[in-house]
């Protein structure tokens, strides 16, 4: 009967320590060591006192080597008061820890945890399948990616690519702008359920973060100037992507095969892909036709187009190239630089 009522009320005790935090975990531990530091002291336990936090670890976890055992009373006592105490403890840390490390798993999966991120990218919206393709695209770029997806709709990560975290909620709200870690994103790509959505949630993003890049998947060409209008550092930053789906099926009828072109340039994953240098200060100045010819000789690429205040699709021969602009070219993977003054046309 009594014992009933002891080990009741230390399976209460056991109960109310378990909701404290990891600080009183360890102070109590602490506690522990240092009580039973003095009562071996004044049990005169001196081979004990020599190793005591040796033994006091073996002790409060059971393992009992038994290379240093008390010989008084005292130090008998304070020893099995340690490892009643012990067992109920460590098995509260070991608790603790499965515990912290489910909870953190289950918040991940469940898009409850705050990210700490910086200079990543950013997926506003999720579309089963299209979404993946998204990621397998932007991870076969750089393997390295950390990647965010933010959805409402989704209760749990719908994606199995490993390294993606989630993030769930209303998508322009201020709680997953926070958890997503929105103002330290360098890229976004926002794709909502509806070409409102998606702008509401462009706009609630650049109220945070007016540098990253940002890609807007719109239904409606007319909703795209709205878009270009949100506050950035600079309006290029602002980027629109419509359906092109319609404009290809004219295109094939017309020139069979040419969306095969389309699709090859614009995939990552395989074959000849399109890129983006942007020319940095400090280059000469050249002409279209010796970078072109240059490019080609030097590097394996070709150079498709232009751009400066506008874009320029395959530009006349005599077209100045210039630092400030950025070449679009296809190749097989991507250039790390492209020296203007290293160009040659003759062989």
């Amino acid at each position: 009967m009594i014992f009933s009522l002891i080990l009741r009320g230390y399976k209460k005790v056991l109960s109310r320590v378990h909701e404290y935090a990891w600080v009183t975990l360890f102070v109590s531990i602490a506690l522990l060591y240092v009580l039973g530091y003095f009562v071996m002291l004044y049990a005169g336990e001196d081979q004990i006192l020599e190793n005591y936090t040796w033994w006091f670890s073996v002790t409060i976890t059971t393992v009992g080597y038994g290379d240093y055992s008390p010989l008084t009373t005292y130090g008998r006592i304070c020893a099995g008061f340690i490892m009643f105490i012990g067992i109920g403890t460590v098995g509260l840390v070991i608790g603790k820890v499965a515990e912290s490390v489910i909870d953190f798993a289950n918040k991940n999966r469940k898009g409850l945890r705050k990210m700490k991120h910086e200079k990543h990218t950013i997926i506003m919206g999720y579309r089963q399948g299209r979404t993946e393709k998204v990621i397998a695209e932007l991870l076969s770029n750089n393997p390295a990616e950390k990647l965010v997806l933010c959805s409402f709709d989704q209760k749990e990560n719908p994606i199995r690519f490993r390294g993606v975290d989630f993030v769930m909620g209303e998508l322009a709200s201020e709680d997953v702008l926070q958890r997503s870690s929105a103002v330290a994103a360098r890229n976004i790509i926002i794709w909502g359920a509806s070409d409102n959505e998606t702008f509401i949630t462009a706009y609630a993003f650049r109220s945070v973060n007016t540098s990253a890049q940002m890609v807007c998947y719109l239904n409606n060409a007319d909703h795209a100037e709205k878009i270009a209008r949100l506050p950035a550092l600079h309006t290029a930053l602002n980027n629109v992507i419509l359906p092109t789906s319609d404009y290809l099926l004219a295109q094939e009828l017309q020139d069979r095969e040419s969306s095969s072109v389309v699709q090859q340039l614009i995939r990552n994953l395989d074959g000849e892909n399109l890129y983006r240098f942007d020319i940095p200060p400090g280059n000469v100045a050249v002409d279209y036709l010796t970078v072109f010819i240059g490019v080609k000789k030097k590097y394996g690429a070709t150079v498709l187009a232009v751009k400066d205040s506008h874009l320029t699709l395959n530009p006349d021969l005599v077209f100045i190239v210039k630092s400030g602009m950025a070449l679009f070219y296809t190749a097989p993977t991507r250039l790390a630089d492209i020296d203007l003054a290293g160009l040659e046309v003759q062989p």
